[in-house]
């Protein structure tokens, strides 16, 4: 029996090593296409002239979608396929934990980037949201730093912004400098 056994855990490692060549071909050519994507998306969002932070965004995630896929692929060619679809439950299951345990912060991205995209929310733009009103120093990808009239510093998470309604009150960036400025007879 155990003469057997190892017959056929040989016979089974060489099925796996036979597979190789093919996993490595497989690997190779992932890379180089998540290099090409990667590279498209990026010469792509400069044509469209998006703004720098939601280029690299999304290149970040078709770079973590096309890993997954490779490695996904990689193992069913050595004929793991029990591995490869635990790898991708795995993945799905991952995605949606953080998904659901991280939705402010999921918020907080996508209102980013419809807040950079915004052509009524700049930084220099004077801008009342909720009870804050000021001057817009910085949009990130997931807050935004206003200014108001007493100096103060307000930093807000984007999905805040994009929940609420906000005005533009001027796209001037000296309007609110103007209005700083005590006036003299």
């Amino acid at each position: 029996m155990s003469d057997a056994w190892y017959s056929d855990s040989l016979m089974q490692i060489a099925e796996i090593l036979s597979r190789v060549p093919a996993t490595i071909l497989v690997l190779i050519v992932g890379a180089a296409a998540i290099k090409v994507v990667k590279s498209f998306i990026g010469r792509a969002a400069g044509v469209a002239r998006l703004d720098p932070t939601l280029g690299t965004l999304l290149q970040s995630a078709v770079t973590f979608a096309g890993w997954v896929l490779v490695f996904t692929a990689a193992t069913a060619s050595l004929g793991l396929q029990q591995v490869s679809l635990a790898l991708g439950g795995s993945i799905a299951l991952v995605a949606m934990a953080l998904t659901s345990s991280v939705n402010s912060v999921t918020q907080d991205l996508l209102a980013g980037v419809f807040l950079i995209g915004d052509r009524d929310f700049k930084v220099g733009y004077t801008v009342r949201t909720g009870s804050i009103e000021g001057v817009v120093e910085s949009v990130g990808i997931r807050k935004t730093k206003i200014r108001d009239g007493d100096g103060t510093l307000h930093t807000v998470p984007n999905r805040l912004i994009d929940n609420a309604t906000y005005v533009l009150i001027s796209r001037e960036p000296a309007a609110q400098e103007q209005q700083d400025t005590p006036q003299t007879a």
